[in-house]
């Protein structure tokens, strides 16, 4: 990492975030109906000042107020073509205010989930979905950000879309999941197998809100995580109900369970950091060491993560159709532990990706077409083998499997 924020969470050291006050100051003062992002574009004072105040309490990483700028939110608003320059200039304002309190803080440019629903089961085609988020990404860039969140996601194949269309920036990126007490999110995605996905995608970090969740919650969801987490983990809790002084002792707790970089959500404010670094002083050195799960392969669909050792057993491959339902079902029901999906043309990929819901075990592509071996693994929403017997060019295979976080065997 190029700046020491980012730097010191690798090292397993605590990295504090801002809160979540930009957009709600906005939505507080601004005429009803206005658009937060534009209101917050005429009266920059007080997104600098603020993102001042953060950076003064001690936050190292601060959020841009563009999580609701991608060109699907600002259709709304009749805003669609001036994404990029909303974005570019609320990220400028935020570097301008922050850089001149501190040279070495970090600016997260933000992005959340947006306003349309992927293929196969929406209407949009999920590689338009990546476009806009890395129209956003780029943006964000240009306006000085030194890293990307995808915020408040909601669902896997919204955060693969995220990664894949930040990732084109160069920039390191974070992901952080909205989920409820049950460490699910609303759309039924599972904490454990989005942090699979992520961290095999190449995502620097990951975490999580949870907006109705209790301490224990988060806890128990850090320390969930934990064996399985090769990046570090991103806690941003809410502080609705809580003094500054509470919040801060529950930041602590988080620490020790596991979560390296600490940020907060709703009603966090520069006190309520302030508070977070006074109770830091407790702790001492370096994280506490949590030993990973080094036997087994993580992989993941999107409702559930799965475990393997090295003799893990495959199918018989499984050729694609319209209705694959009793071939799938079949195979769900024999002994297999990783299930065998023969992919010949873009066409089956559509087809696997419109019945993968079917499925709890992980699948193995096995394909002699580069473009229908890659469209399979851009429409799976997991994290998925590549079979070693696919007749293609064993470097084209590598450079395939490693772009979507797939393992060879």
């Amino acid at each position: 990492m190029k700046a020491r924020a980012l730097h010191s969470a690798l090292l397993n050291e605590p990295t504090l975030m801002d809160g979540d006050m930009s957009m709600q100051l906005a939505e507080e003062q601004m005429p009803q109906g206005s658009c937060p992002e534009k209101w917050l574009l005429d009266h920059p004072q007080l997104l600098q000042e603020l993102a001042a105040q953060y950076v003064k309490a001690g936050s190292r990483i601060i959020c841009t107020p563009t999580a609701t700028a991608d060109r699907s939110h600002l259709e709304t608003f009749g805003l669609a073509q001036e994404s990029s320059k909303i974005n570019e200039e609320l990220t400028r304002l935020t570097v301008e205010a922050c850089k001149a309190v501190d040279d070495d803080v970090l600016v997260a440019g933000c992005l959340s989930p947006l306003m349309l629903h992927a293929q196969p089961f929406g209407e949009t085609p999920f590689l338009d979905i990546v476009n806009i988020y890395a129209e956003q990404a780029f943006a964000l860039k240009r306006g000085g950000a030194d890293l990307l969140l995808a915020d408040k996601m909601v669902s896997l194949s919204h955060c693969r879309a995220a990664i894949l269309g930040c990732k084109q920036t160069g920039l390191p990126v974070m992901v952080v999941m909205d989920v409820e007490a049950d460490g699910e999110t609303n759309l039924g995605c599972d904490l454990v197998a989005a942090l699979i996905v992520c961290q095999s995608l190449g995502a620097e970090a990951f975490g999580l809100t949870c907006k109705n969740g209790s301490l224990d919650h988060l806890i128990r969801h850090v320390e969930e995580m934990i064996p399985y987490g090769v990046i570090p983990l991103v806690v941003k809790p809410d502080a609705l109900q809580s003094s500054s002084q509470q919040w801060a002792q529950s930041m602590l707790s988080l620490w020790n369970s596991g979560a390296v970089i600490l940020g907060g959500g709703q009603g966090v404010t520069p006190e309520h950091i302030e508070a977070l670094v006074r109770s830091m002083e407790q702790i001492e050195g370096k994280h506490r060491a949590v030993p990973l799960d080094t036997d087994s392969i993580f992989m993941a669909g999107e409702t559930e993560p799965y475990f393997l050792d090295e003799f893990f057993q495959q199918s018989e491959p499984i050729y694609c159709s319209f209705d694959m339902a009793d071939e799938l079902l079949k195979a769900e029901e024999d002994e297999c532990d990783v299930i065998t999906i023969q992919i010949d043309t873009v066409e089956d990929a559509y087809n696997f990706a419109e019945n993968a819901y079917m499925l709890h075990k992980p699948v193995s592509f096995l394909s002699d077409s580069e473009e229908a071996l890659e469209m399979a693994l851009l429409m799976y929403n997991g994290r998925a083998f590549v079979d070693s017997r696919s007749n293609i060019d064993e470097t084209v295979l590598h450079t395939i499997a490693k772009g979507y976080g797939a393992i060879i065997r």
